[in-house]
């Protein structure tokens, strides 16, 4: 892997005109000329006198735990005692960018107890909040998926946007705020960026993801040469199954839903096509103990098809990415699976050419569920 500069020139930035900026510390209080509206939004929340915990969904990826370290950044530079947390350990990919860029992980905190301030990030459904989120007050809620159980009328600042990652929304709020990004805040919002558009190569990605993406990695210096190594060196993190059990490896990029009174287990996985039918059977065997374990009723993954890239960039991109295979376990959801993917190859499994995010089938589950 090229190394990467991350410490580099810093990239000149616009100056605003009619503020001074004024950034020294991760809990500075950045000072204006004027109140924005959205500090006044700030000001009528009810923030209470305790710390006000920021937290991603439950088994966190790198979006979910970058998006609440810096939107935890963003509101204690605009003066608020929040904090960001992990409701559970998290994965390979997320240890490895937070080596290779420096950062500290959240602390783990399981559970809140009733009337605790939260903000959440990356979610927007209990099923995957921390414990006790459903008696907490939660006061914002930061996400780029469609509108889940928690819904954005019930929470008095909500800001959703379909883009590729929930961090390019928070480098967004941090601009319009005209707050300084500092360099280790960059690499946070870079790293959630790069994984969950895969480096700008997702379909859910779009122009706002870009800009992001060109203005952070301009900051830190970073060429977009060594943003692809780097990626590369993620997405062999998240395929990292060694010594993990099968019903560990199923639940590495997992998430819950509760469709009225379905409720359901998706996972993220990915394989090298040669291997392929191996690993398909053992995550098979392996669904029923996740059932057990997540207390679901049906369950349902993705694999990534990762076939050898032959082609001349092979150096840079080792795999392309040929459609994935769903497999499927519990009663009712080999008709949701067959609806949306057609006919099973073999009990438990279907494929599709077009590779799609987890974030864009859900909403497909949901009208057939309802």
């Amino acid at each position: 892997m090229k190394s990467i500069n991350f410490y580099g020139l810093v990239a000149i930035l616009t100056c605003c005109v009619s503020c001074i900026m004024v950034s020294c510390s991760d809990d500075d209080i950045v000072s204006k000329r004027e109140e924005t509206a959205f500090q006044k939004q700030l000001r009528l929340l009810d923030w209470g006198n305790d710390t006000c915990y920021v937290y991603g969904h439950k088994t966190p990826d790198v979006d979910a735990v970058t998006s609440a370290l810096a939107y935890a950044k963003l509101m204690r530079k605009m003066g608020y005692n929040c904090k960001a947390k992990v409701s559970s350990p998290t994965n390979r990919e997320t240890a490895y960018i937070a080596n290779i860029f420096g950062f500290a992980l959240p602390e783990m905190k399981t559970s809140v107890p009733p009337q605790t301030r939260l903000i959440l990030t990356d979610h927007t459904d209990y099923a995957q909040c921390v414990a006790g989120a459903k008696d907490a007050i939660v006061l914002q809620k930061i996400d780029h998926h469609v509108e889940g159980d928690i819904k954005d009328d019930g929470i008095p600042f909500v800001r959703r946007e379909m883009v590729g990652s929930t961090n390019t929304i928070i480098y967004q709020m941090f601009r319009e705020q005209n707050i300084t990004i500092d360099d280790e805040t960059a690499r946070i919002m870079l790293a959630g960026i790069v994984s969950d558009t895969r480096n700008l190569s997702t379909s859910t990605t779009n122009g706002v993801d870009s800009t992001a993406f060109i203005a952070l990695t301009n900051q830190l210096g970073i060429t977009r040469d060594s943003v692809v190594h780097l990626n590369i060196g993620m997405e062999e993190s998240t395929y990292d199954y060694s010594g993990m059990t099968d019903a560990e490896t199923f639940i590495t990029d997992y998430k819950d839903y509760q469709i009225n009174d379905h409720l359901l287990g998706f996972g993220c996985l990915g394989c090298k096509n040669t291997e392929m039918d191996a690993f398909i059977n053992r995550m098979l065997a392996a669904m029923p103990e996740v059932m057990s374990l997540k207390e679901r009723q049906m369950l349902l993954a993705m694999i990534v098809n990762r076939v050898a890239n032959t082609g001349e960039d092979r150096y840079d991109k080792p795999y392309i990415n040929d459609g994935a295979y769903i497999i499927y376990y519990g009663e009712g959801i080999k008709e949701v699976a067959e609806a949306l993917f057609g006919p099973s190859l073999r009990e438990g499994v279907c494929y599709t050419p077009v590779l799609q995010s987890r974030k864009q089938i859900v909403p497909r589950i949901m009208e057939l569920l309802q």
